[in-house]
């Protein structure tokens, strides 16, 4: 798949505790061949430990064509109240939302729930893993047993509360227009 396929989606952030859950249950690739998936170098170092869950499988994504791309240190300012907030998360979902709140990502794929908070706060768009499947079931790149698979296996691997598996399960098309971009069913 070329990087035309998916230019209908602009630029996705992705933290470590996403990319590895979705790396875990065999689901990174398919979203790098849809998403233009994208990481802060913080985040390829936490997630390329040798130690941690699927760190050869996302290091071989970083930098290849129709993987993840690797962003520089984000380097535009943010209100000093947002730069405080960011401060208090871990510094890859710190450099992963300082991206989105610079323009630099249209969403981000991020399970971290104090990052998530933050998500709310500053109106950045974004999705958990569990999601995934149900994104690429809409734009037909899954069939529908293919991303109740998926969706088991992350939900499986995540620590969601009940609350978000049921929303998630049940979420329709319109509930993820915003990250569906303008790609037609």
């Amino acid at each position: 798949m070329s990087e035309s396929d998916r230019q209908p989606f602009p630029r996705t952030m992705i933290d470590a505790s996403s990319a590895i859950l979705l790396a875990k249950a065999g689901l990174l690739g398919a979203c790098c061949s849809l998403l233009h998936l994208s990481m802060t170098p913080t985040v390829a170092g936490e997630v390329g430990v040798p130690s941690r869950p699927s760190a050869d499988a996302i290091s071989r994504l970083v930098g290849m064509p129709n993987g993840i791309e690797l962003l520089d240190d984000p380097a535009g300012s943010v209100p000093a109240a947002v730069a405080s907030d960011l401060k208090r998360l871990h510094p890859g979902e710190r450099d992963t939302l300082h991206h989105c709140l610079i323009g630099s990502a249209r969403f981000v794929i991020i399970d971290d729930g104090k990052a998530v908070r933050v998500c709310r706060r500053y109106g950045i768009a974004h999705i958990n893993a569990l999601l995934c499947p149900r994104l690429l079931l809409f734009v037909e790149r899954l069939s529908a047993d293919c991303a109740a698979a998926y969706f088991a296996r992350i939900s499986a691997l995540g620590r969601y509360s009940t609350q978000v598996v049921e929303w998630a399960a049940a979420c329709q098309r319109q509930d993820l227009a915003i990250f569906l971009g303008d790609v037609e069913q």
